[in-house]
Formats: structure tokens, C-alpha cells, sequence
């Protein structure tokens, strides 16, 4: 759109030109200044201005279309400085075209002035008014003044502004002053009402979620992020709570390790040797060996104080993993003993212990036998097979396994977890 101009002696079109964009900084809410963006005619009505006012508005407007925002606030200032006698509508247009300029050069004080003055003079239309009042929310919040950027924010929507860049300063600048539950109070509504959140505000959604202590809310907003939009930073967060919930049993511990050395999330010697001695003790010396053939492949086992007494860990299960291996492969040539829930449970383990030793299909055979039989902790079982099947290579059906489980109060997160893990892993 071309440029209005100030002719002499006539009606004018006032310039309105919006402000940019506002952005969101992860973990740290803040609007990033960006170059002006867009032009538009504004709704001003028509008013006579003189050559030589006109002459200088022009000048800077065409000064500041260019890039060149400095020389356009001189040019301003120059006019402020010499032209006499201003009339309001030149004075709130000068006012209005020099706010803009020191938004663009980020001069947000001065700025605030100048849009004060353009607002104070009545001569603007509704909607330039409107558009001054956007931008002021804007300056106070690149000011750091949240309440009173909240406040304009909230008079510019009761003026009638429906600018996504106010709703972004409203919901911030409440965030910033500490205010998690009104600001998530302020995104759900917006979700309620646009249908979904642009993934930045997803993220200070979670957080401000997060920072109230609401956890279940926490939680479907990280699940949320990890599953529709890929966020890997809250797999460690969403990991770290599994085993905080109330109620949570030792016995499920092995779960959360089996995942976490799944998601390539063990770090320290203690991982691989808690992980590898649950495994031990559960009956699964192969499971145990593995994981502690990975833990000396990276590096993390085999060195310093520990070093010779996890040799010897390594010795002991590989010597015992080896021992089992023709127990377990006649085992497989059995039927499935199932008249208890001891017998079953004994099925179900040996099926998980043959799956361990590459004995993939009658393992899985034996695994779901069990499964269909009065076992002790059939949610457990349930998600472990689901851990067999992914082994297997089989996602899609340990995926289905996982999301039987996932009302679970206490196995319901970690086992959409294993969901998504095991659901294009590479993604994720």
C-alpha cells in the first residue's frame, strides 16, 4: 500500500503503521524487538494541516519506511523544536508517527511520553486511539513495568483490541509478576476460544502450571509437549515424578531404569548397577549382563574405586546368564503352567527371561499366556510385556500394550510414557 501523504492545504490521511510482531523466550518470557513490519492507512478522519507540517511528517515517514527510524525521530524532533502553533490533530499525529520511531529504536520511555501525548490530545480516531494503546502495553513491557503493561493490555481489549501481540502481553506481564494461576487462567481461556495454543504458549502454560504446584495439570501440558510438538527437555522432568507419585511401589522401580536407559538417560555408575541388580534379582542375569556391558561400553563402569568390584558383578551374571540359557530353552518347550497365580507369575517371568536371551517369539508365547491368568500384579505385567514386544520390534502392539495401562494411578504416567518412546523414538 502506498504511503499517504499530508497535502498542502487539504484533507490528510493519518499513517498508522503497527508495531512488530511480540516473541517468546523459553523459560524466561520476554518481547524481542523486531524491525516495523507492515503499513496500513489508518481510520483517521480527514483534517487540514499546514505545507510546512505536513512536509515534515512526510519527511520522516518516508526517513522511517527506509530504515532509517534516527533520522526520522530528528527529523521529528527538528518539527517539535520550530513548527509554531501546532493544532491537536498535528500535534497528535506528530506525537503518534514519533512514538512509533522510538518503539522501533527500542527508546520505550520516550516512547511511552509520545503515545501518552498522542492519546491525551482526543484528536485520534477510535482506532488510532485503539492502535496507540496496543503499543503502549508493548512499551511498558520492554520496560519491564508488567503491572502497568498488564493494565494497558487489558484497557486496550476493553477498547476493542483483538491483536494476539496484546493477548501476548496481557498473559506475560502476568506471568512475570507471579501471577501463574491467573496467567494460566488467561491461556486456557484462549485456548477455549482460538482451539488450540501456538506451541510458546503451550510451553509458559506448562510452566506457569508448574510454578502454581498444579502437577496433574503440569503433567497433561508436558505430556502434551512431548507428544504433539516432540519437546524432549520434559522427558527427564516427567521421568523424575514416576516414582514420587503417592503410593508408588519398589517393586515397579525396574520400569523407570528399563525406560531411562532406553531414552539414553543414565549418567552415572549407580544407574546401570541399581538397574542391572534389579534385573539380577528378578530373575534375569542375561538382562542384568547387558546392561552392565553397556555401562562399560560408555565408559561409565570399569574405572576408579568401584572398577574391580564391578568386574567381578559382570562376571557373576554373565557366568549365571550363561548356566540358565539351557534351563530357560527347555523351559520354552513346555506348556504354560498356569492353574495359580504363582504358576502364573512363574510362566510369566520365564517367558520375560527367554525374551532376554533373544528367545523372542516362545517368550512373547508365554508372556501373554500368563497374562490372560490370575497374576499378582496384572497392570505390571501388562506394561512388560509391552517392554518384550518393543524389544521385539514390534512398537505398534507394545504401544497398545502400554496404553491398557495408562489409567493406572500410579503406572498410568509411565506407561505413556513407554508409549511415546517406542512410537517413532526418533522424533521424540
Amino acid at each position: 500500500m502506498p504511503t499517504p501523504s499530508f497535502p498542502r492545504r487539504s484533507a490528510g490521511t493519518l499513517l498508522s503503521i503497527l508495531a512488530a510482531a511480540l516473541a517468546l523466550s523459553s523459560f524466561s518470557p520476554k518481547l524481542a524487538a523486531q524491525p516495523a513490519a507492515a503499513a496500513s492507512a489508518a481510520s483517521a478522519p480527514s483534517f487540514a494541516v499546514r505545507a510546512e507540517v505536513g512536509a515534515a511528517l512526510n519527511k520522516a515517514i518516508e526517513l522511517f519506511r527506509a530504515g532509517k527510524a534516527a533520522e526520522a525521530r530528528d527529523t521529528l524532533e527538528q518539527a517539535q523544536a520550530t513548527l509554531k502553533d501546532l493544532q491537536p490533530a498535528e500535534a497528535t499525529v506528530l506525537h503518534r508517527i514519533r512514538g512509533l520511531v522510538e518503539m522501533q529504536l527500542e527508546q520505550y520511555a520516550a516512547a511511552l511520553q509520545s503515545l501518552q501525548a498522542a492519546l491525551a490530545s482526543g484528536a485520534q480516531s477510535a482506532q488510532d486511539a485503539l492502535q496507540c494503546r496496543e503499543m503502549l502495553a508493548r512499551a511498558h513491557f520492554n520496560l519491564k513495568a508488567y503491572a502497568d503493561a498488564a493494565k494497558a493490555a487489558r484497557e486496550a481489549q476493553a477498547a476493542g483490541s483483538k491483536a494476539p501481540a496484546v493477548q501476548a502481553v496481557l498473559v506475560r506481564a502476568t506471568y512475570l509478576q507471579d501471577d501463574f494461576k491467573g496467567s494460566a487462567e488467561l491461556l486456557e481461556a484462549q485456548r477455549q476460544r482460538d482451539g488450540k495454543l501456538a506451541l510458546d504458549d503451550l510451553r509458559l502454560l506448562a510452566s506457569a502450571y508448574g510454578h502454581s504446584k498444579d502437577d496433574a495439570n503440569y503433567v497433561r501440558l508436558a505430556e502434551e509437549l512431548l507428544r504433539e510438538h516432540g519437546r524432549q527437555e520434559y522427558w527427564p522432568d516427567l521421568l523424575s515424578r514416576v516414582q514420587r507419585q503417592p503410593g508408588w511401589q519398589a517393586r515397579w522401580d525396574i520400569d523407570v531404569y528399563r525406560l531411562r536407559l532406553q531414552r539414553g538417560m543414565m549418567e552415572e555408575a549407580d544407574d546401570y548397577l541399581v538397574l542391572a541388580e534389579l534385573a539380577h534379582k528378578a530373575g534375569l542375569p542375561e538382562e542384568a549382563r547387558q546392561v552392565l556391558d553397556t555401562g562399560f561400553a560408555k565408559g561409565v563402569l570399569g574405572k576408579g574405586q568401584g572398577a574391580a568390584e564391578q568386574e567381578r558383578l559382570r562376571a557373576t551374571v554373565t557366568r549365571q546368564a550363561q548356566e540358565d540359557r539351557a534351563s530357560l530353552e527347555a523351559a520354552a518347550a513346555r506348556p504354560a503352567a498356569l492353574g495359580n497365580a504363582r504358576a502364573a507369575a512363574n510362566t510369566f517371568n520365564t517367558g520375560a527371561a527367554l525374551v532376554s536371551i533373544g528367545q523372542t517369539s516362545p517368550g512373547l508365547a508365554l508372556m501373554q499366556a500368563a497374562l490372560g491368568a490370575a497374576l499378582p500384579d496384572a497392570e505390571q505385567a501388562r506394561l512388560q510385556y509391552g517392554q518384550a514386544l518393543a524389544r521385539a520390534g514390534r512398537g505398534d502392539e507394545a504401544a497398545a500394550s502400554f496404553r491398557q495401562v495408562a489409567g493406572h494411578p500410579q503406572l498410568g504416567l509411565l506407561a505413556r510414557l513407554w508409549a511415546l518412546a517406542v512410537v517413532a523414538p526418533g522424533a521424540r
